[in-house]
This record gives structure tokens, sequence and C-alpha cells, in this order.
């Protein structure tokens, strides 16, 4: 843990400046983060104002609104270890549910509780109409299906996010155990699991204190007033601290390990199942998304899967993310509506594992890729203009000239201070997708950076792409 805990330590000031920059934005009045591994918080920080003019703290409740679907999910999959429902049952056989209109007006097919689970049912977007839902009483949720379900998909074709398959999903639970679904949830999971500062009301123990949500109206945050548990709670009612959030996702990512879990809520296939790509996500984003069970799985090019949500609420958002091989993760959370810190969480996991995940083996390299890594470990030490013509092909003065590279260079090199010595290559993080490509982390007495080398194909190969940024 030595070597882990060394090099995690160094990005805590790059990840404080991702969430800083977010509060002086004016983007929400008071934020939390979180670093965390299976042992639980590495590190957090609050930023602003919770609501009562006092930073937030890892103990600090706020609504994680649809990050709630992953308790969601586990529950419905305890049911399934117990056989008291398949995944494969349509949601007619356990719900009573009136007409289901497919998008031409026809009769559709009922979804079934995998397709619910997944995001594949085929019922259209509700934000943010279901977040407005939540205190709905039982009956009146009953009335509502009771008139029928329009869909804007045949079940299981495609991807669409629903918020009612979420509510739907809670009242398979409450109709199999005879309790509600809060009762369920809080039974089965939140207390075998110890997960103080996790609950569906105000009244959440082991808090240090709640965060008041505030929506912006003419340059003013306004307080909004929190709703109580209802019919939609399955699909964002909980109020977690950073610190239990936490603990509930080193209790997923145990799932990936080879733990015992004869005595566990859920079992690890069940929970790996949760964190597996279920049905494609389309997008043109540069990872895959798919969305597992109560969590969107993504397909991380330097890192492989990442699991992940985020939850808007009036008055809250958050995100949580995490690489369920290793465990490392980070979550936020911002007293603002809708406030979406995906961004920010993206970043900091990236440049984490960036800087932690040490490799079995160094990666399979040219020759030449070797010595330009090792020559841009002596440039960032001191930096020679012969040495620099001589490592970068031409196009790389004409992208941008070699001596505003070498000042930038410089600014960053005085902000982090390398070690005198570069790292043994393996011992740097790299990551490389190509023998002709290389990212490298060069750790520093106040943080570190991040380099990134990209060879031409011509014979012998030069530099054609230099980055280099913080940590």
């Amino acid at each position: 843990m030595g070597y882990f805990n060394d090099r995690v330590s160094l990005t805590r000031s790059a990840v404080r400046e991702l969430f800083t920059e977010r509060i002086e934005q004016g983007r929400a009045p008071g934020s939390v983060y979180a670093v965390f591994d299976r042992s639980g918080i590495i590190y957090a920080d609050g930023l602003g104002d919770r609501g009562d003019g006092r930073p937030p703290t890892a103990d600090t409740a706020f609504r994680i609104a649809s990050c709630t679907k992953s308790f969601t999910a586990a529950a419905l999959l305890i049911m399934v270890e117990r056989g008291l429902v398949g995944l494969d049952d349509p949601i007619d056989t356990l719900v009573k549910v009136g007409p289901m209109i497919g998008p031409d007006g026809a009769p559709s097919a009922a979804p079934t509780l995998r397709q619910l689970v997944s995001m594949a049912a085929g019922l259209p977007t509700d934000d943010p109409w279901a977040d407005r839902q939540e205190s709905l009483s039982a009956e009146a949720f009953a009335a509502i299906i009771a008139d029928g379900i329009r869909f804007s998909g045949r079940p299981g074709r495609q991807y669409e996010y629903s918020n009612l398959g979420f509510a739907l999903l809670g009242a398979v639970i409450e109709r199999v155990t005879g309790r509600g679904y809060v009762d369920v949830v809080t039974e089965e999971l939140i207390k075998p699991l110890g997960l103080s500062g996790v609950g569906y009301d105000t009244g959440v123990e082991g808090t240090d204190g709640l965060a008041t949500g505030f929506v912006k109206v003419d340059d003013e945050w306004e307080s909004q007033d929190f709703s109580a548990p209802g019919a939609f709670s399955p699909i964002g009612g909980v109020f977690a601290t950073a610190r239990g959030l936490s603990q509930w996702i080193g209790w997923l990512t145990e799932g990936f390990t080879e733990l015992d879990d004869h005595d566990q809520p859920l079992g690890r296939l069940s929970r790996r199942l949760m964190q597996t790509p279920q049905t494609t996500i389309p997008s043109g984003a540069v990872d895959p998304q798919s969305y597992g069970m109560g969590l969107v799985i993504e397909d991380n090019g330097r890192h492989g899967t990442i699991a992940a949500h985020s939850g808007g609420y009036p008055g809250f958002g958050s995100h949580m993310r995490w690489h369920p091989e290793s465990g490392i993760g980070v979550l936020a959370f911002e007293n603002a509506r809708y406030a979406a810190p995906i961004a920010p969480v993206t970043r900091a996991l990236q440049l984490i594992l960036d800087e932690t995940l040490r490799p079995d083996a160094e990666p399979g390299l040219w020759p030449e890729t070797i010595a330009a890594r090792d020559a841009v470990e002596q440039l960032l030490r001191r930096w020679d203009d012969a040495a620099a013509e001589a490592l970068f092909a031409d196009n790389v003065d004409l992208d941008e000239a070699l001596s505003r590279r070498a000042s930038a260079i410089a600014d960053l090199v005085a902000e982090v201070a390398p070690d005198d010595e570069a790292l043994a290559l393996i011992d740097s993080a790299p990551v490389s997708r190509t023998p002709a490509q290389l990212a490298w982390t060069v750790p520093g007495r106040h943080g570190s950076l991040r380099c990134e080398i990209r060879l031409t194909p011509t014979n012998p190969p030069k530099v054609q792409t230099l980055t280099v940024r913080r940590g």
C-alpha cells in the first residue's frame, strides 16, 4: 500500500483544483468530493456553503438522486437470488398494469424485469417529471399505471433512460416481499452493510447534518424543500454522505475480488452483473457506454471498465465513478438543482488511475519510443533547444513554436518540482495503445505531471506530439 498511498497523494492538489473551479464559477453554493478505494476514503474535502454558512464534510448528507438506482437494482437482485422473481419475468405478472401502448399505438408486450433494470424497456425518458413524483402514495401510483403506459420503443430493442421503470421495480420489490421498498433496502442492505449516513429521509443517521438544496433564480440561490419517501423513491430517494456512499461502492467492487460472500446480502456474481454491460447506449463518445443494472458502464481506452452513475434532483446533483478491478473511485455531491459534477469527477478519476495503476509488465514499445520518453524526461529537467529539435518532427514547431512549448513546460515544472531522477518506466504508470504511443507520469515534490508522446511512421521515427499537463 505504500506505493499506492504515495502516488495517490500526488493527485490531491490537482483534484482539489477541479472542484474549486466549479464553486468559483458559481455552479453550486457548495460541494463535497471524495477519493476512495475498497478500504474507504483516501482523501476528501468540502467547499463552499452547505446551506448554513459552513462547508460540507464527508459526513454531510446530500440527496444523491439517481445514484439511488444502484440500491434498487441490488434489492431486486436479492429477490432474484432468493427465487422470489426471475429477471425474465414480465412486469405485468407481478404488478397490475393497464394497457401497454406501443410506439405505433398498438398493444405492446410487457417489458421484463431485466429490461426495466437495464434501461431497455422501451419507456420514454421522463426527466424531470419523475423527479417531482417521489412522494406519490402507493395508491396514487397504482392508479396512474392502471390507466396504462405509453412506450416509445419496443421492449428489448434499444436503450432509453426511464425513471418510471425503476418505480415499477420498486413496486415489484414491495409485491414479492410484502414490505415497503424503503424498509426492504434499509433492512436488507443499509443496516447489514453498516452504511452510516445512508437513508431515505431527512432523519438519516450518522451524519454531520444535511446540505440544503438550492436553485438559482435571478442570480440568487433559493432553498428547496425536501420531498418525502414514496412510490418514486426507487428512482432517486437516497440521502447519503460521501463516506457512506464510498462504503457502498467499495462493497459493490468487492464483487470483483475473491472475498468470501456467504454472509453478504448479495453475492459476488450478482454485484458483478450490476457492473457488466447489458444495454448499449448509443453515443459518439470515445469510450463506449452501456447500461448495466442500476449503473452506467464505460469501456475506458486506458484502464478498462469504469462503472458510474449521475444524479440530478430539485436542489442537488451528484456523480459517482469507479474502476471495479482496483476499487479506486471518485464521487462528488453539489447542492444546486441538477448540478452535474460528472466532468470534474471523470477528470479526477482518470488522472488518479493514470497516476496509481502500475501494470504487471512494461508495455510493448518501439525502442525509439522508449528513447523518446527518456529524452522528454531530460528536457523537463533541463530544456535544450538542440536536443528538442533533434527529438521532434518538423510539425511540432509548426503546430506550436518550440519557444512557447518550452515556456509552458517550464511553468508546469516549476509548479510540480519533478524528482531529480526519472522513474523506471514500469513505475511511471505507463499506458500505451500502440508501440508508437506512450503516456506516463513524472512525480514531483508538489504533485505530478502526466506526459504523452506519439511518434511518426517514418524511419527513423520522431516525436510528432508531446503533451505535458498537471497530473
